[in-house]
């Protein structure tokens, strides 16, 4: 249980990493060459960016990043590619430290300018959908990929345990 527990700390260390690191990239790619990133590694998206699109991209980029690595994780689980408490320990790991931390945070902190509350203000603005509506669609995404996530990951959880009883 202390090794399930180090390797969440580890992962979730390494996921946060892979989390800013493509908020980085995908910023440089799109041109944002002056974004700033601070002691606490947070984007200064680039608000005079004549496309909102683009800071829509910046601020989601990190949590797909990550739920790539969730779902290669969850992959190898289900093809029986690897030690099972350790492959469902990085993909829960994964689902917990962007998705459902960046919802605590926009719950809780709304007026902070994280991944999800960039979100809403910049699709506001390219698309000029009310606040209300764009968080409701956001919950509901939030709830429905909750909902594929843990009943996936279940699967391949049943799948890899349910070893070929060999041939007596």
């Amino acid at each position: 249980m202390r090794r399930i527990a180090v390797l969440a700390v580890v992962s979730g260390a390494l996921l946060y990493g892979v989390h800013r690191l493509a908020m980085v990239a995908v910023a440089w790619l799109i041109g944002n060459k002056d974004m700033i990133v601070g002691l606490d590694c947070c984007i200064d998206y680039n608000r005079n960016a004549p496309d909102p699109w683009g800071n829509v991209l910046v601020a989601v980029s990190g949590v797909l990043a990550t739920q790539v690595v969730a779902w290669a994780a969850i992959g190898l689980l289900a093809l029986r590619r690897g030690p099972a408490r350790e492959l469902a320990t990085v993909a829960v790991t994964a689902f917990v430290i962007s998705p459902l931390l960046q919802l605590i945070v926009y719950a809780v902190w709304h007026w902070a300018e994280r991944d999800y509350v960039a979100v809403i203000d910049y699709l506001m603005d390219a698309t000029g959908v009310p606040e209300m509506a764009l968080m409701t669609a956001m919950l509901g995404l939030f709830a429905g990929y909750a909902l594929i996530f843990w009943l996936v990951l279940r699967a391949a959880w049943d799948r890899n345990r349910s070893a070929v009883t060999p041939a007596p």
